[in-house]
């Protein structure tokens, strides 16, 4: 069941419940789960409470689909009776779910929190919101009255806005019209300046274009290096690449024109992927270890090309020295309260036998899924244990992880399983770092409780599913695609401005692959690199990568093809474009958006700031649309008169 104990103003979100899930107790662990943590085990872990799990959480007011996990199986709450089928295309979830509805009984809303009153760029952006169907006309009265306009609405609520040039103070009010008269609603006064405290952000972020690179898939630079020995799944195993392999490829990057790197884990581990980490203070010796590091690093910021690593604090290898000093030495171990360790022995003596027969990997790694184990780990692999969050040590050590690394060099973190830790630690690890790093939590779906005081975006899972609602099953029109762009805005505020969006990365399948039509594409693609948000190319897209058949997150992951005459020029060049006109553009970095027509396949709007006014077209459609407004200078695209062709696109100065 779930309980309201009543709500508060948040400085970040506005209003939200404060909510106690609980449930009959069973078993020996429990978790939360939901649609704020992609429906994932670690973050939120439940106490024993007069023979109920039960834990408490502050959530935004709406609606929210919920379930438990006990002993790592999935339970719907048996006390509620509200229940419905919860579908994310995004990360394959179809699945029965409850519901929970937060609402405090408040028609009408807003306080100065950072998503309803910030400012970024030209201008300052003022939110209100109120129950669906209550109101006709909303007005910002300050010195001037404005007409908010109706950006969005989701299962409960309405949502206005309006933006008006940058100020510093505001003093000011609403004026709501509804069918029962006319309301004043609050009497604010607003210091922006200390507002925009709240939300501070790295800005060098805002002019980069990031470049995903799996070292192992890339390029291989040593040879030498080349592991021998390594855990096999399947017919999947290292194929060489390097740092010393990117290093030598530095000048496709800059012809490419990335100037952000983020990197896949590159620490000590037994697989290519590297998210089994053995030694969190050295890079793998496949990669070139420490020396090589250091001067891959030299030599990115000789280029100015910023380099984020892939920062893996959900779990660590099995074979890390920590988790087989409990296997060792079991309760005796001082890193037995390291891990969620479920009872001794953590394995079985079978299953040590087996580990360390002589049956090749490919075979052992199968059988040893059959066995029990006394812990929990990422996905109930056996290979990645569980850290334990709640330890201090734990929360420590991640702590002087992070910073170790951005000590060396580096300029932020992308945070593997964010949504599978606690974000209160994602907070402190945070305030621990300097302000100039760049921390992206991998949070599959809303990412509302992890933003703003723990990373300064994730990667957009909530964008990435309305694209693939939109561009590839075609199942909602550009309408109800502008309602989920706006939705987003209203919930995430200037944190939209600087999330990490994709299309295609080494979890899911290439774009060009699902679409299997390059027009189609380079469509996806221009929204994508004239969106909010910051832009990034996972290798090899840029070139027509296409995916290959086997298990579902490998398709993506086949190595980088360095035959020039396999690669789609043509795609290389549209990329490249796009990557130099994001660079130099601060209407596409910070500029304000401004939709014009989203009607059935076409999306036009703006981005304008100060002077500078970009107009985007794009049809995605098998008809010949006219467009609206007429362009002063075509940029990128084409427009044929007042015409836009089918699966086209351009890109403007309107101005």
């Amino acid at each position: 069941m779930y309980k309201i104990f009543g709500f508060r103003n948040d400085e970040y979100l506005g209003k939200v419940g404060i909510v106690e899930f609980s449930i009959p107790k069973s078993g020996t662990y429990a978790y939360l789960l939901g649609n704020f943590n992609a429906f994932n085990e670690g973050s939120f872990r439940m106490r024993e409470q007069r023979s109920r799990w039960s834990i408490k959480i502050e959530l935004p007011e709406g609606f929210w689909y919920y379930a438990f996990s006990i002993d790592g199986n999935y339970v719907l709450d048996p006390e509620n009776e509200e229940r419905a089928n919860f579908r994310r295309v995004s990360y394959k979830a179809e699945i029965k779910a409850n519901i929970a509805k937060i609402y405090s009984g408040e028609k009408f809303y807003h306080y100065p929190s950072v998503s309803y009153l910030y400012s970024l760029g030209h201008y300052t952006y003022i939110r209100f919101r109120a129950l669906k169907g209550s109101t006709k006309k909303v007005f910002f009265v300050e010195k001037k009255k404005y007409e908010m306009e109706k950006k969005a609405a989701d299962d409960l609520f309405e949502y206005f806005e309006v933006k008006i040039p940058k100020q510093t103070k505001l003093s000011y009010y609403f004026e709501v019209h509804s069918k029962d008269g006319i309301l004043h609603y609050g009497d604010f006064e607003v210091d922006l300046k200390e507002q925009s405290k709240k939300y501070c952000v790295p800005f060098w972020v805002f002019d980069r274009v990031f470049y995903q690179i799996m070292p192992d898939r890339f390029a291989n630079g040593n040879p030498e290096n080349d592991p021998k020995d390594e855990i096999r799944f399947g017919n999947i195993s290292h194929h060489g690449g390097d740092l010393e392999g990117i290093l030598q490829k530095i000048s496709y990057l800059k012809e490419l024109g990335v100037n952000a790197l983020y990197l896949t884990p590159i620490f000590e581990s037994m697989t290519y992927h590297g998210y089994d980490i053995l030694d969190y203070y050295k890079v793998a010796k496949k990669f070139g270890g420490d020396t090589v590091f250091e001067e891959f690093i030299t030599k990115m910021k000789r280029e100015e090309i910023k380099v984020v690593l892939d920062g893996v604090f959900h779990h660590t290898s099995f074979f890390h020295p920590y988790f087989q000093d409990v296997l060792k030495n079991e309760n005796k171990s001082k890193y037995r309260n390291f891990y969620r360790i479920t009872g001794f022995p953590v394995v079985s003596k079978e299953f040590l036998e087996l580990l360390n027969s002589d049956i090749p990997w490919n075979e052992k790694y199968k059988k040893l899924k059959s066995f029990k184990w006394n812990y929990e780990s990422f996905f109930s692999v056996w290979l990645m244990p569980r850290l334990n969050h709640d330890n201090e040590e734990v929360r420590e050590f991640i702590k002087d992880v992070t910073h170790y690394w951005l000590r060396k060099g580096i300029s932020g973190w992308r945070l593997d399983v964010a949504h599978g830790v606690p974000p209160k630690l994602w907070k402190e690890v945070r305030e621990n770092l300097q302000e100039s790093a760049y921390l992206i939590g991998e949070v599959m779906d809303d990412p509302r409780l992890w933003v703003f005081d723990k990373f300064h975006g994730t990667m957009n899972y909530p964008l990435y599913e309305a694209i693939l609602r939109f561009f590839v099953n075609e199942e909602i029109n550009a309408q109800e695609f502008l309602n989920w762009l706006e939705l987003l805005s209203i919930y995430l505020g200037p944190v939209e401005y600087t999330m990490y969006n994709f299309l295609d990365n080494h979890d899911v399948d290439r774009m060009l692959g699902l679409l299997q039509d390059k027009r189609k594409y380079v469509c996806a693609l221009v929204f994508l690199f004239t969106y909010k948000g910051i832009p990034s190319i996972y290798y090899g897209s840029e070139i027509g990568m296409d995916n290959t058949k086997g298990a579902f997150m490998e398709r993506s992951r086949t190595p980088m093809v360095w035959d020039m005459e396999k690669w789609d020029k043509e795609l290389f060049e549209i990329t490249r474009e796009l990557i130099k006109l994001r660079k130099t553009s601060k209407a596409l970095q910070i500029g304000a958006f401004e939709p014009i027509e989203f009607k059935d396949g076409l999306l036009l709007y703006k981005r304008v700031h100060k002077d500078e006014d970009i107009l985007v077209g794009i049809n995605y459609s098998k008809k010949r649309v006219a467009i609206k407004e007429t362009p002063k200078q075509v940029l990128l695209g084409h427009l044929d008169g007042k015409y836009l062709g089918p699966f086209s696109f351009f890109i403007a100065h309107s101005l």
